[in-house]
């Protein structure tokens, strides 16, 4: 019961608060899949000891539309950026968004202009 809950939830967040975005994996043929952007903020210390924070762009997407597991390198085109998909210090780059994995959070960074690839 929780589950439908959780798929209904999600569907409906997709539905009325996310955004069209191109997935572009290293490997396969790029699609167009609605996504919840947000982001995340990690932190980590550098070789000083002096704290580095770095904020990741996340796109949340469903994992019926997403169903291979994000890879490292993969982009994500939106709102005319490039993004990749990493994570800083060695944190994995995606996670379920939720306990039934039915959403899952992909970290990228930022790498420049849509157009210029």
């Amino acid at each position: 019961m929780l589950n439908h809950a959780a798929e209904w939830l999600r569907d409906q967040c997709l539905e009325h608060l996310g955004v069209e975005v191109e997935y572009l994996p290293r490997s396969g043929q790029a699609r167009v899949v609605r996504a919840l952007v947000g982001r995340t903020l990690f932190r980590g210390e550098n070789r000083y000891g002096a704290t580095v924070r770095t904020e990741a762009r996340d796109f949340l997407v469903s994992s019926l539309e997403l169903t291979d597991e994000p890879e490292r390198g993969d982009r994500v085109r939106w709102n005319g950026r490039l993004f990749e998909v990493l994570a800083p210090n060695g944190e994995p780059h995606w996670r379920w968004s939720d306990g039934h994995m039915n959403t899952r959070r992909i970290h990228t960074k930022e790498i420049g202009d849509a157009h210029d690839e």
